[in-house]
C-alpha cells in the first residue's frame, strides 16, 4: 500500500505533539518496516525543517530530515505537476491541490492527513487514527506483497 503522509502528521512526530504523536508514531514505524510504502511531497520538506526549528537547532532539524528520508519516499513536484494542481477547482488551497497531485504522481492510495478541510475534498483523505485502525485490520498477517 503506498501512502502519502502530510506535513501536519509528519510534525506531530518531530514535534513530539499530543495527541497526535501516537497514531503518526504508529505509521512511521509501519514505514520504517516496510509494511507500507510511505512518501512526502519534496515542497513539505522546507515546511518540516521551519518548524521544527524553532524548537530545535539546525543540525538537529537536519538529522530529524536524514532520518526522515531513511524511511520514506519523497515525491518530486515539477512545473507541470504545479500546473496540474493548479485546475483542481475543489481545492482553493494550491498546498492541499500539490499534496493531491503527489498522490495521484506516485499512484497512491491514501494522504494520511489531520486536515479536515482536506477530507472532505477526496475520499483518499484518511486521518492517522483512522489509518492506524484499518492497517491494523487489512494487514494483519499479510506480507508487504500481498497487499
Amino acid at each position: 500500500m503506498k501512502i502519502l503522509i502530510d506535513t501536519n502528521v509528519i510534525l506531530d512526530v518531530l514535534l513530539k505533539r499530543e495527541p497526535f504523536a501516537e497514531d503518526a508514531y504508529a505509521i512511521f514505524k509501519m514505514a520504517d518496516e516496510k509494511t507500507i510504502m510511505a512518501y512526502i511531497s519534496a515542497f513539505a520538506v522546507t515546511d518540516i525543517y521551519y518548524f521544527i526549528n524553532k524548537n530545535l537547532n539546525h543540525d538537529t532539524c537536519l538529522k530529524a530530515i536524514k532520518a526522515l528520508f531513511n524511511i520514506m519516499n519523497v515525491v518530486s513536484v515539477t512545473k507541470q505537476d504545479i500546473e496540474k494542481a493548479m485546475t483542481f477547482s475543489e481545492f482553493n488551497d494550491l498546498e492541499d491541490a500539490l499534496q493531491l497531485q503527489s498522490l495521484k504522481k506516485i499512484r497512491g492510495n491514501f494522504i494520511v492527513t489531520r486536515d479536515e478541510e482536506f477530507k472532505k475534498l477526496t475520499d483518499k483523505a484518511i486521518s492517522p487514527k483512522d489509518f492506524v485502525q484499518k492497517a491494523l485490520k487489512d494487514f494483519k498477517g499479510k506480507e508487504m506483497s500481498e497487499l
